[in-house]
């Protein structure tokens, strides 16, 4: 049987297709508490800008003081004396005057050069299929409770059915000084960087989004992965504007009918030097050019450690059940230099238990992508990811994808995106004989494949 590569068509199975870019974070709800454009966080969204992350860093809320800029009627929940007769008086907030409600659709049209590529094979070799143009649609909630409350909210509705991505709740500067300590309550990603996940233009997460254990053959819903969704409780923060950390414990992944005690953490720890402040304030060192707000030079370093326990069925027999004890060490890096910017990454995982056989994993990604802001709607950019699997006495396997392509807004909340993969796969023979969770699949057996994977056309918009 003909060789063929593995990890793309896993990617699609799982659910984790590059190119279907959601668009967490960029909720027009937001630009119509603020009264303004998509444009002063967003560059082609969900991407940020300096402004924009300092934004989100902040828990949804404008540098300095964020009801000053506030243009959307408020509804008081109170009033104002009642402050100074707290605890006597329950403490007032506020209320939009019109519900804080935002919705959007996301797909994307895809194109296969060669019927015998795998991501053809999955698409039951269709060499142009519309089955994905409309894949999700979204409902978000954004807005503020009090100037130091703020919320954020995602349901999102496929064919595979409805998922809450977000339900987060930010209590902000309850630090000795602006900004130096937050808590992060609900359901979200945790802070592995000093970025929004969905960072990327031409894939949907800036970090790869994958598991481990659904490739080989697991339910991916109930395994870890590294830039997972989860409940979770968190403590962030930033010092002097250049400094940022967090610390948190979440749920992790498990069959919904296991609950146990939580031994899921994270950490992580940023430093930003030049360009605008991580926090927004005194915002110096960016171009000051209003028409290209993304502009500064700046070098951002980031490192992150993660701790998770997963519990889920056996990929064999779906009656037996594993544990799967996994620590994540990584590192991101992100470079601007004007209208260029560099992300680069890496982070390694080791798995006591992720395939069906109950065989550890080690298992390393590395990502990078080059972007150039041509013009304001135009954003060309290439991408690499790596992967390499290595089973506890198996042979291991490679995957490299190369992804190219350019984000052009048709309107500010109006996204069109054009990307071509290329996908390499170097594998040997498996003793273990693990498959990737793709079936109708053979694993590769020896030698290596360089296919063309896709074209994939992506259309987002949000309202």
């Amino acid at each position: 049987m003909k060789m063929r590569s593995s990890f793309c068509v896993s990617l699609l199975v799982i659910g984790t297709i590059v190119g279907l870019t959601s668009t967490a974070h960029a909720i027009p709800a937001f630009a119509r508490r603020y009264g303004t454009s998509c444009q002063t966080c967003h560059i082609a969204f969900p991407k940020l800008t300096p402004f924009g992350e300092a934004f989100r860093r902040n828990g949804f809320a404008f540098p300095g003081q964020d009801e000053e800029f506030v243009k959307q009627d408020q509804v008081p929940l109170g009033q104002e004396a009642y402050r100074q007769m707290f605890p006597n008086a329950v403490w007032p907030g506020v209320l939009p005057a019109s519900p804080p409600l935002a919705i959007g659709f996301n797909g994307a049209a895809i194109i296969h050069p060669s019927k015998s590529s795998s991501s053809a094979q999955a698409d039951n070799r269709a060499i142009v299929s519309l089955q994905g143009l409309a894949a999700e649609a979204h409902l978000w909630a954004g807005g503020a409770f009090s100037e130091h409350i703020a919320y954020y909210g995602e349901v999102t509705f496929a064919d595979g059915g409805t998922d809450i991505e977000h339900a987060e709740l930010h209590f902000n500067d309850l630090g000795l000084s602006p900004h130096l300590v937050n808590l992060y309550v609900g359901r979200g990603v945790p802070s592995l960087t000093s970025f929004a996940p969905h960072s990327s233009y031409i894939a949907d997460s800036i970090m790869p989004a994958l598991s481990v254990a659904a490739l080989y053959g697991a339910d991916a819903g109930t395994t870890f992965s590294t830039l997972g969704q989860y409940n979770l409780v968190e403590l962030n923060g930033m010092y002097r504007g250049r400094f940022i950390y967090s610390v948190g414990a979440n749920s992790g992944a498990n069959i919904a009918t296991y609950t146990r005690t939580s031994n899921n953490v994270t950490a992580h720890l940023g430093f930003k030097a030049g360009g605008m402040r991580l926090d927004g304030e005194n915002a110096t060192g960016a171009t000051g050019n209003p028409l290209k707000p993304w502009e500064e030079t700046a070098l951002t370093i980031d490192v992150f450690g993660t701790r998770s326990a997963s519990h889920f069925a056996n990929a064999v027999d779906a009656t037996m059940f594993q544990d799967d004890r996994t620590y994540v060490l990584g590192g991101h890096l992100r470079g601007t230099v004007g209208s260029f910017e560099l992300d680069s990454g890496l982070f390694q995982e080791w798995h006591n238990h992720a395939t069906d056989t109950g065989i550890g994993v080690k298992a390393l990604t590395q990502y990078d992508e080059l972007s150039y802001v041509v013009f304001p709607w135009l954003i060309p950019a290439v991408r690499m990811e790596y992967v390499s699997l290595l089973p506890d006495g198996g042979a291991r396997l490679n995957d490299v994808l190369f992804t190219a392509g350019a984000a052009c807004l048709i309107r500010p909340n109006l996204k069109v995106t054009l990307i071509g993969l290329i996908e390499h796969a170097n594998a040997a023979a498996n003793p273990l004989g693990w498959s990737l969770g793709s079936d109708g699949f053979a694993t590769p057996t020896a030698g290596a494949v360089t296919e063309f994977e896709a074209i994939q056309i992506g259309l987002a918009y949000a309202l």
